[in-house]
């Protein structure tokens, strides 16, 4: 029996995250896109209900301090506590 997948957009502390749909098969994580760009993360399979919601209390912060550049990238310039600092952009 397939499990269908939760592709409804997810928050984890003001991140926009969306499931990407397709065959994961035995794969150890799944992969999110970040505020409804191309920009996209892995998120381990542990952080994840089987139908791809992140469970409620779970600490991925160390998921987005390894994408700085994706979440640039995306749009996220401002501080978000224990995940990256205030980006400044230079014109």
């Amino acid at each position: 029996m397939k499990i269908k997948l939760n592709l409804q957009p997810q928050h984890y502390k003001g991140i926009r995250l969306q499931l990407i749909e397709r065959g994961y098969g035995n794969r150890k994580a799944k992969r999110f896109t970040l505020n409804g760009t191309n920009q996209n993360v892995w998120i381990p399979n542990k952080h994840l209900q089987p139908d791809g919601t992140i469970i409620e209390g779970e600490n991925i912060d160390y998921i987005f301090r390894k994408a700085q550049r994706q979440m640039g990238i995306a749009g996220y310039t401002q501080a978000i506590p224990g995940i990256k600092r205030k980006t400044v952009v230079t014109t």
